[in-house]
């Protein structure tokens, strides 16, 4: 995992981009495309995601706990 804490990367291509246990603390991901990435065990607290993608294997309560209570992602 890297640490993204407060970073831009809304230009970021994360095509096949493994970000397993990254932190993304108050990062500003708007728009960025996730699909394709690994998040597992990745932290989004207080990250901005409006327009981002996320993989399908991410429920929308999953990224939720994780922005608002900065839990790690789990796959189901």
């Amino acid at each position: 995992g890297g640490d993204f804490r407060g970073l831009d990367l809304r230009e970021i291509d994360a095509d096949r981009i493994d970000f397993t246990d990254a932190y993304f603390r108050s990062a500003d991901l708007r728009g960025v495309d996730f699909r394709t990435s690994q998040l597992e065990g990745a932290s989004i607290a207080h990250a901005q995601i409006s327009g981002a993608y996320f993989p399908p294997e991410l429920s929308a309560d999953e990224i939720l706990m994780s922005v608002n209570f900065g839990t790690r992602l789990r796959y189901r």
